[in-house]
C-alpha cells in the first residue's frame, strides 16, 4: 500500500472551531524527517464575510514557526470551494499568502497546500490564519509526506513536540 499512517501520519493542527477563533493558535509540526507536508483547511463557510488568510511559518523549533518570524515565501494548491456538492478542484495561484474564501455562504470548502521540507529545509511549520467569522467553523490537519522514523512504528504525536 503506497498510502498508508506509517508513512503519511495524519496530524490535527487545529480541532474544529469557530474560523476567527483558529487565527494564531494551530499547532507547529515537524516536517524536519519528512518530504514535506500537505495542510487541509476545511471550513463549513455559513457566512460570507471575514475571509480566512492563511500564512505559513516555519523555524528550526516548534516555538520559532509559532512565533511566526519568518514565513513561507509562496506557496500554492488547490480547492474544492463546493465539497459537499462536488469533488472539482481548481488550481490556487502561488502567494505568500492565500485568502480562504468560499465565495458563497452555505458552502463546504476544502483548500489542500503542500509545503515540502526537504527542497526548502523548513524545520517545523505552522498554518497561522488571519481574520475568519464566528458563524464559520473551520480545521486543520497536516498530513506529512513520507515521515521517516528511526524505529520501525510511527511515533504518533511526537511531531508536534
Amino acid at each position: 500500500m503506497l498510502f498508508s499512517p506509517e508513512s503519511f501520519m495524519i496530524i490535527e493542527g487545529h480541532e474544529p472551531a469557530a474560523s476567527n477563533a483558529i487565527a494564531a493558535t494551530s499547532a507547529a509540526v515537524k516536517i524536519g524527517n519528512a518530504d514535506g507536508v500537505w495542510i487541509i483547511v476545511h471550513e463549513d463557510f455559513a457566512v460570507d464575510a471575514n475571509h480566512l488568510v492563511l500564512t505559513v511559518n516555519y523555524g528550526a523549533t516548534s516555538a520559532l514557526a509559532i512565533a511566526g518570524a519568518t514565513s513561507v515565501a509562496s506557496f500554492g494548491g488547490w480547492s474544492n470551494i463546493t465539497a459537499q456538492t462536488s469533488d472539482a478542484i481548481t488550481a490556487v495561484a502561488a502567494a505568500a499568502t492565500q485568502t480562504l474564501d468560499g465565495v458563497t455562504a452555505g458552502n463546504n470548502c476544502i483548500w489542500m497546500f503542500y509545503i515540502s521540507g526537504a527542497a526548502a529545509g523548513y524545520g517545523w511549520i505552522q498554518a497561522d490564519f488571519a481574520a475568519g467569522d464566528a458563524g464559520n467553523i473551520a480545521s486543520v490537519l497536516y498530513i506529512l509526506d513520507r515521515a521517516r522514523y528511526k524505529s520501525s512504528a510511527p511515533s504518533g504525536n511526537a511531531s508536534l513536540t
